[in-house]
């Protein structure tokens, strides 16, 4: 059975390699939060297929999302024969392969699919009232420090509108795939979409240690702590207090195993005192 890596061997070339040598059966891959499978009948690729749940893709939509997968395992089992055809094969596979690289080659979207996205809608304009705007006309938004302004046609405030929360492999699972990934790729480089890993790590208990100096809005903990939370976010963060809840900027800090260090102004306004025992998690 071969298998590997499309890190190592990317999709387009790994269908043509198959297709070159004639081959028959069925190509599996399990990219993060998505499952595919391509189907080639003596080196004409006849059915291809991506799904999570209920939601799928099949035929040469689901080819274009594979052909910007870059992170997923995959094997080809010889001689398995498709469900049904979806499609017709020749030489319309290969200049679709193409199309589609061509348009995914001239993007920036993250490796990982799994990454979570968040609108990121600069003040005064709160994301409510801009997803409340009628979205048959666009919108100016001012960005940047400069403020400038950008117009969002209603298409792009059509999808922005349903991103809250969701992974990247869930919204490009979708028909017209290259046109939502043009729309992604123009909001994250706009700065109004965030893609931001998600974080799954458990609340660590900390005494509260008063630490002297001026300021407020941060927090500190021992030089081990945040390396272990570092590595496991890989992405800047932030530290949450449960009860008080509380979020503040975090930093390594020597020497405090088991503590939160907190400055003389936070310990005031969260109403902590020395000793206190508090939960906090890293928040993206």
């Amino acid at each position: 059975m071969l298998s590997g890596h499309l890190a190592e061997f990317p999709f387009p070339s790994l269908v043509g390699a198959l297709m070159g040598a004639g081959r028959t059966g069925r190509l599996v891959l399990k990219p993060p939060f998505l499952e595919a499978e391509v189907y080639l009948r003596a080196g004409q690729v006849v059915h291809a297929r991506a799904w999570s749940g209920e939601r799928g893709l099949e035929g040469e939509e689901a080819l274009d999302l594979l052909v910007g997968l870059k992170q997923a395992p995959f094997a080809f089992e010889p001689e398995a024969l498709p469900p049904h055809t979806t499609l017709l094969g020749g030489l319309s596979v290969p200049a679709r392969l193409a199309e589609a690289q061509a348009v995914w080659e001239s993007l920036s979207l993250p490796d990982n699919w799994g990454y979570v996205l968040r609108p990121h809608i600069p003040e005064p304009l709160p994301l409510q009232n801009l997803l409340g705007l009628p979205i048959e006309r666009g919108y100016a938004l001012r960005l940047g420090n400069e403020g400038e302004e950008v117009e969002l046609p209603p298409e792009v405030l059509s999808v922005l509108a349903q991103l809250e929360g969701k992974r990247i492999a869930e919204v490009l699972l979708a028909p017209g795939v290259l046109r939502l990934a043009r729309i992604l790729n123009t909001l994250l480089r706009m700065g109004v979409l965030e893609a931001l890993p998600q974080v799954a790590l458990a609340p660590v208990p900390l005494l509260v240690l008063p630490i002297y100096g001026t300021g407020s809005g941060v927090a500190y903990v021992d030089e081990a702590l945040y390396a272990e939370w570092a590595r496991a976010i890989r992405h800047g963060f932030r530290l949450r207090l449960r009860a008080p809840e509380a979020v503040m900027e975090v930093r390594p800090r020597p020497n405090l195993p088991e503590r939160l260090g907190l400055l003389e102004g936070d310990l005031k306004r969260l109403r902590l005192r020395r000793g206190d025992r508090v939960e906090v998690v890293p928040e993206v």
